[in-house]
């Protein structure tokens, strides 16, 4: 009965587990899903785990039923356990008396025959098939007393030390067997209950994640347009400063060759009798100035 009730427990943390992250885990992934627009691939593979996991609780609901009809069996309410008590094995022997008879028979003759009934009827028996010779007492019956005497002896010197040496391998075996392997399924199921509350704590932050992933491809977005707007910018601001340095390079270049034909012009137009008349017309022009320079210089 202990080892179903263990299965049952087992078989139930197991179940209790495995539905919550599987049913957690979903959950979390269609309102992810729902948030961020994914795609069909990533819906089939939920599909699928999710159809996986409902396998599992099924097969793991199974095994629970099984094991909770098997105990209903074993120690239900229809069980007599006054007249089919549950099988209780003892940690030790019972009770003797000489070293092998068990102290229960003594019991069962004391109400009757007393105290001393019990070995009077030993020896008595023992007196009985002797002298009838049911009991045949021949050379090899010596042995029996050896035997006996023998045995007493070992046991009374060695039977406490190997009883101890026999209790340390049952506990032995008792911690490599059950007690070590019942605690490491308990670390077991320690670690896995952590690792589903991590999980589930990893899932909770699934949405926050992708509007992080979403914001950052937004950034991402925003700052390759502002660049490519920079790039318009300076490739428009180089072309304007070429259509306004060829303008300006033009207008120059119209203003030098106007005033080049002006001065030519003018330079041809002049005679050479103009010309003499206007350089005396200069000079007597600044001998003037210089007169006026002295004068206003003594003055």
């Amino acid at each position: 009965m202990a080892i179903l009730g263990s299965g049952f427990l087992l078989s139930k943390i197991q179940v209790g587990i495995c539905s919550r992250c599987s049913r957690l885990h979903f959950s979390n992934g269609l309102k992810s899903t729902s948030g961020t627009n994914t795609t069909s691939s990533a819906a089939d593979y939920l599909k699928k785990s999710e159809e996986l996991a409902n396998r599992y609780t099924k097969h793991i609901d199974d095994a629970v039923n099984r094991w909770a009809k098997c105990d209903e069996i074993y120690s239900g309410k229809e069980r007599d356990f006054k007249r089919f008590p549950a099988v209780k094995y003892p940690l030790t022997h019972p009770k003797v008396r000489l070293g092998f008879l068990p102290d229960s028979w003594f019991q069962a003759l004391y109400p009757k025959t007393g105290v001393t009934g019990p070995y009077l009827f030993l020896f008595g028996t023992s007196a009985f098939l002797i002298s009838k010779e049911i009991w045949v007492v021949d050379p090899h019956f010596i042995e029996l007393g050896v035997f006996v005497i023998v045995m007493t002896g070992l046991i009374k010197k060695f039977g406490p030390t190997f009883s101890k040496y026999l209790d340390a391998q049952i506990e032995e075996v008792e911690k490599t067997r059950y007690y070590q392997p019942l605690k490491a399924l308990n670390s077991h199921l320690d670690r896995m209950v952590a690792t589903a509350d991590q999980e589930i704590a990893r899932a909770s932050a699934v949405a926050s994640l992708v509007n992080a992933k979403v914001e950052n491809v937004q950034l991402q977005l925003e700052a390759a347009y502002r660049d490519r707007l920079q790039q318009v910018y300076r490739a428009v601001h180089r072309r304007l400063d070429y259509h306004v340095e060829r303008e300006s390079t033009r207008r120059r270049f119209q203003q030098q060759h106007m005033v080049n034909w002006v001065v030519d012009q003018v330079v041809k137009g002049i005679t050479p009798m103009q010309e003499k008349e206007t350089l005396s017309q200069c000079i007597t022009e600044l001998r003037r100035l210089s007169q006026l320079n002295k004068t206003a210089t003594m003055a």
